[in-house]
């Protein structure tokens, strides 16, 4: 898939002019805050409707703006689509060719992965963090997952209002046998297809252990049963997929105590290449590919021959402050994009 154009109406900082991108390699060069990282972002929304660097959509507006919009066209399987996000305070709206879509098929339209600092909270941050690496992932290689996903969602909501209704004497407790069964039943999908997909990763990055705990049917039936009162004192669900852990080792131990800055980096790193690499195995095409400040605490000579082992035809999109790494970009065709207050001012192509 090649992202051949796109354009941000109302979108952090960027002018709202059309941009055209080289098939291969992109790099973004200006000065700090000029908008080289909202225009990777950009891209990021128009794949995913998210962002990649905050869960607040709202920070994406531009100052005072009360809607945005970002709009693309992608060539696919031979066929150019134009894709759509747009959203306001209250809505969004999706659109293939012109016509409105449900998120589901929207999502599939395009994929992306992206490399940034706040991708760091994978090694360093909550669990919720590392789940969120794994759900994206599955949901990339698995288009059913994210209703799988949502439904799951769904019934532990439903649950959690059974809890307090019964906490409260509005409903009987033997009211939650039922939903129980739901729980176990949608949870048993979320959790066989983390764990298949936490193995095919782990395969592909030696250097580090990834230990997915997540909780099979009898023994979530078994907890269920066994911290009733205490989920009904709490009103909520303290069983299940929500709260399964996935741990990096090295040697045993937490990969954040043990490795520097620079290999936490890199490790991150490959573990995006990972994903890149089971994407086009699954799929038999690349998915687009997000470089965000490339800095000097990674290694030169590792990252280059990482780069190597992207999938032909991979569109990379990249910035750095760093000329000595953006270099290492340049072996091929590429074009350079100088961003200046967040408009594209020069493009030039390079054989």
């Amino acid at each position: 898939m090649i992202l051949t154009q796109i354009t941000a109406e109302n979108f952090r900082n960027l002018a709202p002019a059309p941009v055209s991108f080289h098939e291969n390699v992109n790099i973004l060069v200006g000065r700090n805050g000029q908008g080289k990282t909202n225009l990777l972002e950009a891209i990021y929304f128009l794949a995913t409707t998210k962002s990649f660097r905050t869960s607040r959509i709202q920070s994406l507006f531009r100052f005072d703006a009360a809607a945005m919009r970002v709009a693309g066209a992608l060539e696919r399987d031979g066929i150019t689509r134009t894709l759509s996000a747009g959203m306001d305070a209250t809505r969004r709206v999706l659109m293939i060719n012109g016509e409105k879509v449900t998120l589901p098929a929207y999502l599939n339209a395009m994929s992306v992965f992206a490399y940034s600092q706040s991708r760091l909270e994978i090694l360093r941050g909550a669990p919720e963090e590392r789940r969120r690496f794994l759900d994206r992932g599955v949901a990339s290689i698995n288009p059913a997952y994210l209703q799988q996903l949502t439904r799951y969602t769904r019934v532990l909501k439903q649950r959690n209002a059974l809890l307090h209704a019964i906490s409260k004497g509005r409903e009987p407790i033997n009211s939650l046998d039922a939903w129980n069964d739901e729980l176990v039943t949608s949870a048993a999908v979320v959790t066989a297809a983390r764990e298949a997909y936490a193995r095919e990763i782990a395969a592909e990055v030696p250097a580090i252990t990834m230990v997915y705990r997540g909780v099979g049917s009898d023994e979530l039936r078994e907890q269920l049963a066994r911290r009733r009162h205490d989920e009904i004192r709490s009103g909520m669900t303290l069983a299940g997929p929500q709260r399964d852990t996935i741990d990096f080792l090295v040697d045993g131990r937490p990969a954040q105590e043990v490795l520097s800055g620079g290999e936490q980096k890199m490790i991150v790193l490959q573990l995006k290449f990972a994903k890149v690499a089971l994407f086009r195995r699954r799929f038999d095409e690349p998915p687009l590919f997000l470089l965000d400040d490339i800095d000097a605490e990674l290694d030169l000579e590792v990252l280059q021959n990482l780069l190597v082992r992207l999938p032909s035809r991979t569109q990379v999109f990249a910035t750095s402050a760093k000329e000595s790494f953006l270099q290492a970009l340049e072996a091929g065709p590429h074009r350079r994009l100088t961003v200046e207050n967040g408009e594209v001012t020069g493009a030039r192509d390079f054989a």
